[in-house]
């Protein structure tokens, strides 16, 4: 049986959520920190984007849109970084 669309983006909602939290211990605890009973921050991170990616490739979506929108968004964070001043060495 397959699921919903209502179904799926419920799944999505809590895929972003698990996204946010594993990105907030990355942040909180360290990228490479190494927690035990949940792992290495950044590589549960991979993990949750991995399941974020996969419940979004089930939803009915303009797949030429959303790669649109990514590169965008990839030259918009070019952009950004072009424009951030150099920091002094420590």
């Amino acid at each position: 049986m397959a699921l919903t669309r209502d179904e799926l983006l419920v799944i999505l909602i809590e895929e972003c959520g698990e996204v946010i939290q594993a990105a907030t211990k990355c942040l909180r605890f360290g990228y490479n920190r190494d927690q035990p009973d949940y792992g290495i921050n950044h590589e549960v991170l991979a993990h949750e984007i991995g399941d974020l990616l996969g419940i979004s490739d089930a939803l009915p979506l303009n797949r030429e849109r959303i790669e649109c929108s990514r590169q965008q968004k990839l030259a918009k964070l070019q952009l950004a970084l072009r424009g951030l001043p150099n920091k002094p060495k420590s």
